[in-house]
């Protein structure tokens, strides 16, 4: 913030800061904080009197919040005028799109756009997106913002649908400042379309469909064009009254039936419909515009200014201004941005319905949906859908994307503040201890790093649960630790048909946990008071990634979407509500879909599982492959746990080849344990991954360094500091594929924070180039070194003398003969092969 205070060690201090903040707001997901805000948190105390200083309290939790939120993101500097406090930079994170400067001829306080969706289904995370991009820029330029609900086909539409969007939108935080529906206007179009056709350009035909496509197809004019002005005035009148000569006919824009973009060729503007009554006005129409006639010219009557849609309608945008010019409408300008597309994931609103009208789903808000119900259910937060569009802005470049990076950003806001509970698997094993006669409760925190969540009732007795997948982990005699209790000796396990049935042992709870390899949790064997839990995991409702018009929704439904695990729960969790997000630990973060006590409750409760973008399970294997399922990354496109395709492909007829060469080069194999416990020259431990340099700028500060932007397929890009700006050129670097190694301990380069290193290639005679992976690498995959068993990496590497495993490494990082990078000649590669430089052969890499 750019004010000065006292001391806030200090009640002057503390209140100069309270009143500062007194009329200041801080937004979800940190908009607007500076790094001057951190630089004060600093000097604050840790505890704060809340009834004394509330708002210096609420405005230190609000930081500290963002801290553990985004660990990476680097804060820009207030501006001198600035409010700070949270609430005054102007400035975009490091991790949101730039939203700015792309409305044409935008103003203050005269910006009006519209949101205007039809009322044919259930508001899904693509309307999301359009919504709050619109929404975004209304209360950015201090406008207006209007719903509009384009209800113009009778036959897909109900009531049910425009009332859902009210309410989603009411839990997106969206409020619009106006709502109205394109049948407001029914009688103006009708007026409208009357002088289009006076002034001869729309003509009403009663060419068939068939024809009519066929005709469009060929660029060839139909019979009925040019008659007269007259003619299609009789004509259009039919049609507003039903008739049956009305039926036959449709209205046509004159436009041009020989351009190359077929959108363009007499597009149709109005048709009649009598068989289905409108869902607000019943049958007093008979006759309705279409979308592409309908909505410029509602655009210019409600004073939109700025008409966002997405960059999918770009061949009509010429058909819009074509529309605007010919009804006298006033200029709106179109904005166009790209539309959200998710692997394996359905948006037609046809093909929802079919999922829903033939019960392979339970409804519009089936948490396997992308409908913003759906995804809601599943445990998504709106700061997380809030916080993904900002990433995304107005980019049009259009893209196929995986759910891992939304799922990402909503673990960010969840981890931080959800309370921790256990469960097991309903084939526990239970462990006998010499522990309590009677069982007795103590107080834990809910949440290992904050407090302020509060504390939760943990039931110590002689017998608790143990998962069965950790027994059978467990050798006799044995030191385990049992979660937020202590140590215990598993002396003798008894098995029966290759299962666990019970174990024997003895508390050890004044013993290090440091001392063992097994931290474990557990729930306790009160049967009376445990909470029977069914803990559901979901998978894609279809097998195939990318969908096409045409698919038979039959052949490619996942018979397998939905698993369900019976467990044994805390007895805790019977406190729950609907819609709690909770994290059992070592297992999953959750959210509560059905509670204990529920009102016409049946069956347990139910627990459905948070994806959290990350392709490996927290700690229990779970039933649906978290490597393949909506939500994390590194998924194999088109590849389903338990399916394969019956057709033979490349990979599979080198099969034989690849067993010959395994077996005559046999993988070595890492230690086993933790990364840092593993020997230095382990080079699994380094965490090397194919990222993409999205901007590159010359450090103010220093002349040999370039800063840069770099996409590893995290929540956000990572910043990243370069010493090559006498090597390449700037836009040599942008956009291209590079290979960096993410695990370095983030540090000051000049003032700016590098999150990483660029890996290079150096010649002996100086000359450095980019170490790249080939086309085809996926932005965030690691770079393996063949014939080696890679492990997990270090989440940070030791850089200290003797324990750093990247400087013993390093010697062994050259480029080959070919130009490929190595390491102790094992070539590096991706999934789409060697990892390359241009020219520089036989050099070192750093």
């Amino acid at each position: 913030m750019a004010c000065s205070f006292s001391s806030l060690k200090t009640e002057a201090g503390l209140k100069e800061l309270d009143t500062h903040l007194a009329g200041k707001s801080f937004l979800s997901g940190g908009a607007t904080a500076t790094q001057e805000d951190f630089e004060w948190l600093e000097k604050a105390p840790t505890a704060i009197d809340m009834d004394k200083f509330p708002h210096a309290r609420r405005w230190c939790q609000h930081l500290r919040a963002l801290k553990v939120n985004f660990p990476l993101r680097q804060w820009p500097r207030a501006a001198a005028s600035g409010g700070g406090g949270g609430g005054g930079g102007k400035e975009k994170g490091k991790d949101q799109a730039n939203l700015e400067g792309l409305l044409p001829g935008a103003e203050m306080g005269k910006v009006c756009t519209r949101f205007p969706p039809e009322p044919s289904g259930y508001l899904h995370i693509g309307h999301a997106k359009a919504a709050m991009l619109n929404n975004h820029y209304a209360r950015h330029y201090k406008g207006k913002l209007i719903l509009r609900f384009d209800d113009t086909n009778p036959s897909k539409e109900k009531m049910e649908f425009e009332e859902s969007m009210v309410k989603d939108l009411g839990t997106l935080q969206i409020k619009p400042d106006m709502v109205s529906h394109t049948s407001d206007h029914f009688e103006k179009l009708q007026q409208v379309m009357q002088d289009v056709i006076k002034n001869g350009d729309a003509y009403v035909d009663d060419t068939d469909v068939d024809t009519m496509r066929s005709e469009r197809d060929a660029g060839t004019p139909s019979k009925c064009r040019n008659q007269s002005v007259e003619e299609n005035l009789r004509r259009f009148s039919e049609m507003l009254k039903g008739s049956e000569e009305g039926l036959k006919n449709c209205v046509r824009g004159k436009m041009d039936m020989q351009s190359p973009n077929k959108c363009l060729r007499d597009p149709v503007f109005y048709r009649c419909k009598t068989d289905t009554p409108h869902h607000k006005h019943g049958f007093k129409y008979k006759a309705y515009p279409t979308y592409d006639f309908a909505c410029p010219v509602v655009d210019a009557l409600e004073g939109v200014t700025h008409a966002l849609r997405t960059i999918e309608y770009k061949d009509r945008a010429p058909m819009y201004d074509w529309v605007l010019k010919a009804t006298k409408s006033r200029k709106v300008d179109l904005v166009e941005f790209a539309k959200t597309q998710f692997s394996y994931t359905i948006l037609s609103k046809r093909k929802l319905t079919w999922f829903v009208e033939n019960g392979y789903v339970t409804g519009w808000d089936d948490p396997r949906f992308p409908t913003v119900q759906g995804v809601l259910r599943r445990g998504m937060t709106v700061e997380a859908l809030h916080e993904f569009v900002l990433t995304q802005g107005m980019s049009k470049a259009t893209s196929m994307m995986e759910w891992d990076k939304i799922w990402a950003i909503n673990k960010q806001k969840i981890d931080p503040v959800v309370p921790r509970y256990t469960a097991v698997a309903d084939d526990a094993a239970v462990l006998h201890l010499d522990g309590p006669a009677e069982p007795f409760g103590k107080m834990d925190k809910k949440h290992p790093k904050n407090p302020e969540i509060g504390e939760r009732l943990i039931m110590l007795c002689k017998d608790v649960y143990i998962e069965q997948e950790d027994a059978q982990a467990i050798a006799d005699g044995e030191q385990v630790t049992l979660l937020h209790w202590g140590n215990a000796y598993v002396d003798k396990l008894v098995k029966k048909d290759g299962k666990v049935i019970e174990m024997h042992g003895r508390l050890n709870t004044e013993g290090n946990v440091k001392d063992t390899k097994k931290k474990i949790h557990w729930v306790p064997k009160l049967d009376d008071q445990v909470t029977p839990v069914i803990l559901r995991e979901l998978d894609h409702l279809v097998t195939k990634a990318k969908l096409e018009d045409d698919d038979d929704m039959k052949s490619i439904i996942n018979p397998t979407s939905l698993q369900d695990t019976k467990a044994i729960g805390d007895p805790l969790l019977k406190t729950l509500a609907q819609g709690d997000t909770i994290q059992l630990e070592r297992r999953a973060f959750y959210v509560v879909d059905q509670p204990h006590f529920a009102p016409g409750k049946t069956g347990p409760m139910l627990l459905i599982k948070i994806p959290d973008g990350k392709a490996k399970d927290m700690g229990m294997t779970s039933k649906v492959d978290p490597s393949k399922l909506q939500g994390a990354s590194g998924s194999t496109k088109g590849e389903k746990s338990g399916k394969s395709d019956s057709k033979p492909d490349a990979k599979a007829k080198a099969a034989p080849e690849a067993d010959a060469k395994a077996k005559a080069k046999p993988k070595a194999k890492a230690a086993a344990g933790k990364p840092a416990e593993r020997p230095l020259d382990d080079v699994s431990r380094l965490n090397i991954k194919v990222g993409k340099i999205t901007k590159v700028w010359p450090h103010p500060d220093a002349e040999k360094l370039y800063c840069e932007e770099i996409d590893v397929g995290e929540a956000a890009p990572r910043t990243i500091a370069s010493g090559l700006r006498a090597h390449l050129k700037q836009e040599d670097m942008e956009g291209q594929l590079v290979i960096i190694l993410a695990n370095l301990k983030p540090r000051k380069m000049q003032g700016f924070e590098s999150q990483g290193m660029v890996m290079c290639a150096t010649s002996k005679d100086g000359k450095v180039e980019l170490m790249q992976p080939p086309p085809g690498s996926k932005v965030g995959e690691r770079v393996m070194v063949e014939g080696v068993d890679m492990q997990d990496p270090d989440e940070k590497l030791n850089e200290k003398t003797g324990k750093a495993p990247w400087e013993v490494l390093r010697p062994g990082c050259v480029t080959n003969s070919s130009k490929q990078g190595t390491y102790n000649g094992a070539v590096w590669k991706t999934s789409a092969g060697p990892v390359t430089c241009k020219t520089v052969a036989d050099g070192t890499i750093s």
